[in-house]
């Protein structure tokens, strides 16, 4: 049975894509078939590019996101998939509704189901973002802070050594 996504919560989203991530270990398990099993929401095609798939939805006046597919080329299998929390104000909206499932849960999730963390350090030693590396599967998660608390804005998985990547 498939769920609406304009009906989930980023708390519900974050699980069921964290329950995705644990069950990728090669390029069939970023399928649309395979992302509507797990997650149990029905995927979207682009009409012109079916390896362009995904969905998304409302989540509050002020916040929505995106879960799909990311190609290099038209007409590529995709080996990336992108998860995205997207303020609609542009201004910086409070982060709550997007914090129930904060930073720290989405790294305990995948340290205890054996991804190897490592810090990616951008200029003057700030950390950009965090990669989570087990066997070919990396997830590479974008935190975003306010008041002390960690949130995720962008998560992106990418099946490595796939399609031509280079691991």
């Amino acid at each position: 049975m498939t769920t609406a996504a304009s009906s989930l919560t980023a708390e519900e989203i974050g699980h069921r894509v964290l329950k995705l991530i644990d069950t990728i270990h090669t390029i069939d398990d970023i399928s649309p078939a395979h992302i509507e099993k797990v997650i149990g929401v029905k995927v979207q095609f682009n009409a012109e590019d079916p390896n362009e798939y995904g969905f998304g939805g409302k989540l509050t006046d002020e916040w929505s996101y995106g879960f799909g597919s990311l190609t290099d080329a038209t007409g590529a299998k995709p080996t990336r998939l992108m998860l995205s929390f997207d303020d609609q104000t542009h201004n910086n909206a409070d982060i709550t509704p997007i914090c129930k499932l904060d930073y720290d849960g989405y790294s305990k999730f995948l340290t205890d189901a054996g991804f190897k963390k490592s810090p990616n350090y951008a200029e003057h030693g700030r950390v950009s973002f965090f990669n989570f590396l087990r066997g070919s599967v990396s997830v590479d998660i974008d935190p975003r802070g306010d008041d002390g608390r960690s949130c995720v804005s962008k998560l992106t998985i990418e099946v490595l050594g796939a399609a031509g990547v280079h691991p």
